[in-house]
């Protein structure tokens, strides 16, 4: 493994430039091949990428050597990553779709060409691995928020919430509150058949504030359990002073999951030093979980003092903010606001 040299402590975080109508953004795999798997929504996710932001929007080449969770060997999906981030001609890098194994590459990624030319990086669930390791290496900032084949797949459009604060922070440098939805999508699609009908609308739980004050810092988010990869590697950033924002997955994921990964975070002291917790609003959880939820965070979190909130717009939800990592934010009773522009 190459030698890393990480940014300091006090290193100012770099910003890259925004997206602008008729960029070139490339659509890569790191973890899962979904792409392959559904080519008509995925199709359908590229296309809505070039109609709601004007961007040229293409998806990276196929691979032969993939299995069932993973889209390619690791060095493919290495080399694939790495000439999305060394191509000047490309203005950002977005996730088809999470899965389990970027992980694999964490010792092949070109940091060094991150660092020197920042480009928006989109994506979630599994990409908070490589989304933490970039920061952690190169202090730059991504964007923890919609994929391709996720969000960007829906029929007949994604939701204007997503779209609109995808256009706001990274394509308008936007800054200020981030809104809440009371919209909520959770019905089940089979993606292998394609629907063209939209899915039903719900209306979503309100933010809640387990704890108040106000606290500020710079944003951490990502997936609880593909954070936890990261601990006691080179790769894990600094959790210190910083606003987290911690979400779960949707499949096979509850409370005794969150309980026991929480756990594993707070007994290696991730949980000790930050301004604030926020966690994002949990897919298909009923109410009798939530209320379990709240016990474990009262648990896990006793004795620290910092503000916690929960159900926020963010992760394995629909529809979702776009969050930047590396920005300062403040949290104040429910309110999460973003106090600079994460792009130039």
């Amino acid at each position: 493994m190459n030698e890393l040299i990480r940014r300091g402590e006090h290193d100012p975080v770099r910003r890259p430039p925004r997206l602008r109508p008729g960029d070139h953004v490339r659509v890569v795999s790191p973890s899962w091949g979904g792409g392959d798997v559904f080519p008509r929504r995925f199709a359908r996710g590229i296309a809505n990428v070039r109609g709601e932001f004007g961007l040229r929007a293409e998806a990276a080449d196929r691979r032969t050597n993939s299995m069932e969770w993973r889209s390619g060997t690791r060095r493919e999906r290495a080399q694939e990553f790495n000439n999305a981030l060394r191509d000047e001609g490309v203005a950002g890098v977005l996730w088809a779709v999470g899965g389990y194994a970027a992980t694999h590459i964490l010792d092949l990624l070109d940091y060094d060409a991150f660092r020197r030319s920042p480009k928006v990086i989109c994506g979630y669930s599994d990409a908070t691995v490589l989304h933490h390791a970039l920061y952690a290496v190169s202090g730059c900032v991504t964007f923890y928020g919609p994929a391709v084949l996720t969000q960007m797949g829906e029929c007949p459009a994604p939701h204007p919430f997503t779209v609109n604060e995808f256009k706001r922070v990274v394509m308008e440098a936007g800054h200020g509150l981030f809104p809440r939805c009371e919209d909520l999508i959770e019905e089940y699609v089979d993606w292998a058949l394609d629907s063209t009908q939209p899915r039903r609308v719900d209306t979503a739980p309100p933010r809640e504030a387990l704890r108040g004050g106000t606290s500020a810092g710079p944003l951490l988010a990502g997936c609880l359990p593909s954070a936890l990869q990261l601990l006691g590697t080179p790769w894990q950033p600094d959790y210190r002073d910083h606003v987290l924002v911690l979400e779960f997955p949707d499949v096979d994921y509850g409370p005794a999951q969150a309980d026991k990964d929480l756990w594993q975070l707070r007994h290696a002291g991730l949980l000790d030093g930050i301004a604030a917790l926020v966690v994002g609003r949990p897919r298909l959880w009923k109410a009798h979980a939530r209320e379990q939820l709240r016990v474990i965070l009262g648990e896990v979190l006793e004795g620290t003092s910092y503000p916690v909130v929960t159900e926020f717009e963010t992760g394995h939800t629909d529809p979702m903010l776009t969050l930047p990592i590396g920005v300062p934010v403040e949290v104040s009773g429910t309110d999460v606001t973003l106090l600079e522009p994460a792009v130039f």
